[in-house]
């Protein structure tokens, strides 16, 4: 049998994992709790406290917030693993851990703004309703954490390292650009 797994880079060993440019640094975040609920999400903030949910290229800030993936569905980021147990809830709502299913990337400094730019098709002036767009060909929660400076996306698992590779291969993250005419 053919083995192709040989002409797959190995994943980046994501406790460790940065990449630097003159004016841009991302690094993969490690260790944040996610959850993903379904159902009556209104419970579900209400019951936790976490006020609102937030959108796509939206601001989400403290260390307990909801990102809004779907009209019922939403990840919820920083409750602690016995806050909330998983399973269905009286009140309306499932809720399933995923951290283990999902990396977070997260991106900081001045070139931001030319990253989203080849990243999205969407105008990142205009925070959506739903935090899951494309980024970078690949489907991701996309939103800014604590200002407009510090974007975080949210990618599946088996999708991280191709979205890293994707991200490597920018022109914004290398010292030299070549343009030809």
């Amino acid at each position: 049998m053919l083995d192709l797994s040989r002409t797959w880079r190995p994943e980046p060993d994501w406790a460790e994992a940065h990449l630097t440019g003159p004016d841009i640094t991302i690094r993969a975040i490690t260790g944040l709790t996610q959850r993903l609920v379904s159902g009556d999400l209104g419970r579900f903030l209400a019951r936790y406290d976490l006020g609102g949910d937030v959108g796509g290229l939206a601001v989400a800030s403290g260390e307990r917030y909801a990102v809004r993936l779907a009209r019922d569905r939403m990840l919820a980021i920083g409750l602690a693993p016995g806050e909330c147990a998983d399973g269905w809830h009286e009140e309306g709502y499932a809720v399933t851990t995923v951290g283990a299913g999902q990396r977070v990337l997260e991106m900081r400094g001045e070139g931001l703004r030319n990253l989203l730019g080849r990243a999205v098709t969407v105008d990142p002036d205009r925070a959506g309703p739903s935090a899951a767009i494309p980024f970078g060909g690949v489907t991701c929660a996309v939103y800014f954490h604590e200002g407009p400076h510090a974007l975080r996306v949210h990618v599946e698992r088996g999708l991280a390292a191709f979205l890293w590779e994707w991200l490597e291969c920018q022109p914004l993250l290398s010292e030299k650009q070549v343009f030809k005419a």
